[in-house]
């Protein structure tokens, strides 16, 4: 994209350059064509003035008309000279504008670029962040499973340990009930 927008400034700047050069023959031309119309309008003015002495008046009115399309003629070319410095000006105006349109656009393509960067960064650490947790997540599960086998290993012991209890008293209370028993056991 940079290099397109280099391509297209600098045919840009050719082409101003170009136009600034046939403004400058234009305006040459312009002022030598002004300067010949005043020199030939001032030689008109002169032969109006010496002819109106020795002439007919119709040819004297005749001079006169193109003494005055003449310096109408030159009124024109020096607008159009105008016209042009104008042009120049709001070509130069436009290229200034051009150039802040083109940094504005590299500072904000510089901006898209920290932040895509920045949205990569995030990405990455919310992948390690989720990796992290379902590691934590299967550890909790191994854990869990490993206390839910303590808690039925606990479980069948604590039922064996209050069936040998259970066994013991009753035997105890047999024992007790047939003290007889207990002696013939002692006797052999």
């Amino acid at each position: 994209m940079q290099e397109s927008q280099d391509q297209a400034t600098d045919e840009y700047a050719r082409a101003l350059g170009d136009a600034q050069t046939r403004l400058a023959q234009k305006e040459a031309e312009l002022r030598k064509a002004a300067e010949n119309h005043a020199s030939e309008a001032e030689q008109l003015r002169c032969q109006v003035e010496q002819e109106s002495r020795d002439t007919h008046q119709v040819e004297a009115n005749a001079l006169r008309e193109q003494l005055a399309q003449l310096e109408k003629s030159v009124e024109q070319e020096m607008a159009l000279n105008m016209e042009l410095q104008q042009r120049q000006t709001e070509q130069e105006k436009l290229l200034a504008q051009r150039d802040d349109v083109s940094s504005q656009l590299q500072e904000v393509n510089r901006a898209n670029s920290r932040l895509l960067e920045q949205v990569t960064e995030l990405g990455q650490e919310k992948d390690k962040l989720q990796q992290e947790l379902e590691e934590t997540r299967k550890t909790a599960d191994k854990r869990q499973a490993m206390l839910d086998e303590l808690a039925i290993d606990v479980a069948q012991e604590k039922s064996r340990h209050k069936e040998e209890l259970s066994a013991t008293r009753l035997q105890h209370e047999k024992e007790l009930d047939h003290p007889h028993s207990l002696l013939s056991i002692r006797g052999r």
